[in-house]
């Protein structure tokens, strides 16, 4: 009886050391699923392109049976996508509302992130408090510039990028005038760690090669 009594403990026993194994295997499958497996596969799904680069440039035509269209810039979100670490989705929303008569739109500018505002024929940079709106016609010829970046301080950045917003006419395949927007990278200060991503996919800030001279030019001025 006694015999018997012992041999079933010693098999309670096991069969709890194998519950234990059991729970912690399954507790390190969750772990391994949640901080790796997941990220990766929504990295994946999100099909990241690469991050921007001074000189690239996105052209915008509001649809012809809209009188009103949104651009937005972003994180890794958006109709410019930088995939800078310090940037916001929805970052920077830009709302273009058509005039009835002609071809013309009034622009509203929203953000979610710290941002600069330079409005066109103006030289200096001030903090963007709330909304801003100007006409196209005010950016023929001449821009509207932002910054974006996570911090500012005393109306002054470190580390950005500056994107300007010109616009030029161009006639469509039906022979009609219509009115194109661009937007340009025009400065990344100091520029973004390529070599490395953030599990989310995005960039830190990051000197990136060649830069150097063109840091003694003035880069850290925020012209403000």
């Amino acid at each position: 009886m006694t015999l018997h009594l012992g041999i079933l403990l010693q098999d309670s026993q096991v069969a709890m050391q194998w519950l234990v194994f059991v729970i912690a295997l399954i507790g390190l499958i969750g772990v391994i699923i949640h901080q790796f497996i997941i990220p990766f596969a929504k990295l994946k799904a999100l099909d990241l392109p690469d991050a921007v680069n001074v000189g690239d440039s996105f052209d915008f035509v509001v649809d012809e049976t809209s009188r009103q269209s949104k651009f937005t810039i972003g994180k890794r979100l958006g109709n410019i996508r930088t995939l800078c670490k310090a940037i916001d989705d929805d970052h920077l929303i830009f709302n273009f509302k058509k005039d009835r008569d002609q071809e013309e739109y009034e622009i509203t500018v929203d953000r979610n992130g710290a941002v600069l505002f330079k409005p066109p024929r103006m030289d200096t940079y001030s903090k963007m408090e709330g909304k801003e709106k100007f006409d196209s016609v005010e950016i023929i010829g001449h821009s509207a510039d932002f910054r974006l970046s996570d911090k500012l301080t005393k109306e002054r950045m470190v580390n950005f990028i500056e994107i300007s917003l010109s616009t030029s006419y161009f006639f469509n395949k039906n022979g009609e005038e219509r009115m194109k927007f661009t937007f340009t990278i025009t400065r990344i200060q100091p520029g973004l760690n390529r070599n490395k991503r953030n599990r989310d996919g995005s960039m830190d800030w990051g000197a990136e090669a060649g830069d150097e001279e063109e840091s003694d030019d003035g880069s850290n001025d925020n012209d403000d």
